[in-house]
């Protein structure tokens, strides 16, 4: 019997003639670029969709035929589990994306939302993209790693608070649905507005460091494929794809411009989108299969609103970011008049620059004098503020 041997689609000054070629090399870099099929010596490639490769030459019969089919559907087995694992580089990049997103929201304060959560079952999206075993999977690139893009939590959490106006839950409005996402269907071009809500990729930290093989079995085939008659007696026909385990963890960010939201949101709108997500994470679902179960969450409850008098600091309760806090005691600020942007400056560090909610808090911490001062010298000197260390940069908390 003669086993197609694996075969990629390789650059020449990549290594490729042994399984550890691409040891570190990303999942996504593995499956979408890389992706090792079968060749056999008659240049016959081998069928993925079908789950099993072809016997080339002489075909055993009885026990011999059941170990070579046993023998072919591990190969096959083998080579979509080759892209499951995530190397070292691959785990720290999506640990680093993950602290990044934590320390940005905190930047935001009031105006930022986080909520962390564990998946309760396996999470597939990208299923659609075309793909040599008929099944695809999202990965960002360039990074080749795991993700479900903002615009999909944004979809999801639509559908679950237009299921809860459905059902009457109290609080949910389409006034207030339009608002935080932006109507659905424009009647009139004056009425067209955007959402007042942003989300960012959500990038899953894989249970066990890899990724999972899933398999459903369509029995269907030649109704869907053949257009004949749908009946019971079709055989099924294994398929695989790719899969985050369950038990890995997510993280949700997202950004309300509360400027643009009507007075009866201003304080209502975190709630609303408590609701959503526990909706969501119970009965909708996240990615793709989630009419079969995929994608479900546990319920976790939210990162609480700033506390009063202080600026930036929303960071979800279940994970909470690394950081240094100090008191900067003679700290001069400065006041950008075109952009409204307030920095804080002591012996020659800087911190990012506030702005918008944030920055009329602090102004309001301030008084009217040392404010008033503050817009029209643009500098204040001798003020004592709190900042935080986030990564390489500094972040201005409020004052002393």
């Amino acid at each position: 019997m003669n086993i197609p041997q694996r075969i990629a689609a390789i650059p020449a000054y990549v290594p490729s003639n042994n399984q550890d070629a691409f040891k570190d090399a990303a999942p996504g870099h593995k499956f979408l670029g890389y992706f090792r099929n079968w060749q056999g010596t008659d240049a016959d490639a081998f069928a993925p969709y079908k789950g099993k490769a072809r016997i080339i030459g002489q075909v055993p019969t009885g026990p011999q035929k059941r170990a070579a089919n046993e023998q072919l559907k591990n190969e096959f087995d083998a080579v979509i589990n080759d892209v499951c694992l995530l190397p070292s580089s691959s785990q720290a990049q999506i640990k680093a994306l993950r602290h990044r997103q934590k320390a940005l929201i905190a930047h935001y304060g009031i105006s930022g939302y986080s909520i962390s959560t564990k998946s309760t079952a396996p999470f597939a999206t990208g299923l659609g993209s075309e793909h040599p075993i008929e099944n695809g999977f999202s990965f960002l690139t360039p990074y080749g790693l795991p993700y479900l893009p903002g615009s999909g939590v944004k979809g999801i959490l639509r559908r679950a608070m237009q299921e809860l106006y459905n059902e009457g839950q109290e609080g949910v409005t389409q006034e207030a649905i339009d608002a935080l996402f932006g109507p659905e269907k424009v009647y009139r071009s004056e009425d067209a507005q955007r959402g007042v809500l942003d989300f960012w990729d959500v990038f899953p930290n894989p249970a066990g460091g890899k990724l999972v093989v899933e398999i459903m079995t369509p029995h269907f085939g030649d109704y869907y494929q053949k257009e004949q008659t749908p009946h019971d007696s079709g055989a099924p026909v294994p398929v695989s794809f790719l899969a985050v385990p369950a038990q890995s963890d997510f993280d949700f960010h997202g950004i309300c411009h509360s400027s643009r939201l009507p007075e009866f949101l201003q304080t209502q709108w975190r709630a609303l989108l408590d609701v959503a997500f526990a909706h969501a994470f119970a009965w909708v679902g996240f990615g793709a299969k989630t009419a079969v179960g995929y994608g479900a969450m546990a319920a976790r409850v939210a990162s609480p609103p700033p506390v009063a008098g202080t600026v930036g600091t929303n960071v979800a309760s279940t994970a909470q970011v690394t950081s240094a806090c100090q008191t900067w005691p003679t700290a001069t600020l400065t006041f950008a008049p075109n952009t409204g942007e307030i920095k804080a400056s002591f012996k020659g560090k800087t911190t990012a620059g506030i702005k918008d909610t944030q920055a009329q808090q602090l102004r309001a911490a301030l008084g009217e004098e040392r404010s008033n001062k503050l817009k029209k010298k643009q500098e204040l000197k001798g003020v004592s503020v709190k900042v935080e260390q986030m990564g390489n940069a500094w972040q201005l908390r409020g004052l002393a």
